[in-house]
């Protein structure tokens, strides 16, 4: 009699979903591959995390940022979010709802943080918090179109006077050809391009310094800047449309074939090996403007952060802990060519990943002024408006236009240190 009472109800709990599972959901900016990435790193956790689902949703990153600030501020967020270390500060200066994870890493076993770099966990912490975990470097280089340079007789360039000339000849080549594809679109845009090319050439702090003092006309710094302004202006080796170029143009650029020289991300090159450019590029350092060689440059880092405010906080937190595992990391240096650890192998890597994850080249490291200066957001705006302005009038007198920029920019420190 009990059995028969008891049938109904053990037959109606077996189709009710699993009390214990938990649905964890990542938002980012990394599109088809960082979907890929998450779903087979998801697939790896669930081996033993078998009541624990993790999806991850990719939005354009002008999206990804309101639609986590509104998250964020309305109890609305996702369990974690994966993104640059620069646009997980800025949601943190916005919002002080990011998790400080320092108790969370101080749980991460030591055969998976003894690959960390003091400059990982600079580069992880925000006015004081360690706001992610470290995930992957993004290393950045030159790349120059293969073909192109046997098509006009020329070797990958190794200075700026090899670079201009160069991507002369690429230009000449061609109707709708370009000699170099950049950005200029917004401040990100615009000031990160420049700044490449200053941390490229052995420029340790191009726009500020440690102490947040303007650089840009220091003499190294303001050849750099001067050269980079005259591409759109006297020199006309960018295409018009720079100006309003971002990301997406800019990709639009290299892989519709209209561009002979770009930077190129470890992120990237997997794409561009397989698909798009098919492997018709090389990748070095960035030109040199003195006498040193260029370099590659660790621009950015990557990281898994969570929300104050996640649906799940402890599974969250432990889930980031799994970010930093072998088997993690290895599936996240295949699909976005971005890792902390090298103990996995690298076979399986396309050309250009192998380059990136075995370089012998020197690296350089940006100086992340995002981590040091908490105005520093609202001060790249101020200082994007004079660079658009000077390529749409450009001054007669250059040197003069840099020591004029330099003095309104440092009333502009000035101006949000009060």
């Amino acid at each position: 009699m009990m059995l028969r009472t008891l049938l109904p109800l053990l037959l109606a709990s077996a189709l009710l979903p699993d009390a214990r599972a938990v649905d964890l959901v990542v938002w980012h900016d990394k599109g088809d591959d960082g979907i890929k990435m998450f779903s087979q790193i998801a697939a790896e956790y669930k081996r033993t995390h078998p009541d624990v689902n993790i999806t991850s949703l990719s939005l354009p990153t002008d999206q990804w940022f309101a639609k986590t600030i509104a998250g964020l501020n309305t109890n609305t967020a996702p369990d974690l979010l994966f993104n640059d270390y620069v646009r997980i500060a800025r949601i943190q200066l916005t919002t002080r709802k990011i998790e400080n994870l320092r108790p969370v890493f101080a749980k991460v076993p030591d055969a998976d943080r003894n690959f960390l770099r003091d400059l990982d966990l600079k580069a992880s912490t925000y006015d004081g918090a360690m706001v992610m975990l470290p995930v992957q470097r993004v290393l950045i280089g030159w790349g120059v179109r293969r073909s192109w340079l046997e098509a006009v007789s020329e070797k990958p360039p190794v200075t700026w006077d090899d670079t201009l000339r160069v991507a002369r000849k690429f230009q000449a080549s061609g109707p709708g050809r370009f000699g170099i594809a950049s950005q200029a679109g917004d401040p990100d845009s615009l000031i990160g391009s420049i700044e490449n090319f200053m941390l490229g050439s052995g420029i340790a702090h191009p726009t500020l310094d440690e102490k947040g003092q303007v650089t840009i006309d220091q003499p190294a710094n303001a050849k750099v800047l001067i050269e980079y302004m005259k591409l759109f202006t006297e020199y006309k080796l960018v295409s018009p449309d720079t100006i309003n170029h971002g990301f997406v143009e800019m990709y639009q650029m290299i892989e519709g074939g209209k561009a002979g020289m770009f930077r190129t991300g470890n992120w990237n090159v997997a794409k561009w090996d397989r698909e798009a450019l098919k492997g018709d590029f090389i990748v070095g350092a960035y030109p040199s403007f003195g006498g040193s060689s260029g370099f590659l440059i660790l621009s950015s880092m990557r990281g898994i952060a969570v929300p104050t405010n996640s649906p799940h906080l402890d599974a969250a937190n432990e889930f980031a802990r799994f970010m930093l595992t072998r088997d993690a990391q290895a599936i996240s240096m295949a699909n976005m060519g971005g890792a902390i650890r090298d103990d996995f192998p690298i076979d399986q890597l396309s050309e250009h990943s192998k380059f990136f994850a075995q370089t012998k080249l020197p690296v350089t490291v940006a100086d992340f002024p995002e981590a040091s200066f908490p105005w520093y957001p609202r001060f790249k705006p101020a200082y994007h408006k004079l660079l658009v302005a000077a390529i749409n009038s450009p001054p007669a007198d250059w040197n003069a236009w840099v020591k004029t920029t330099a003095q309104q920019l440092r009333e502009e420190v000035a101006r949000l240190n009060k």
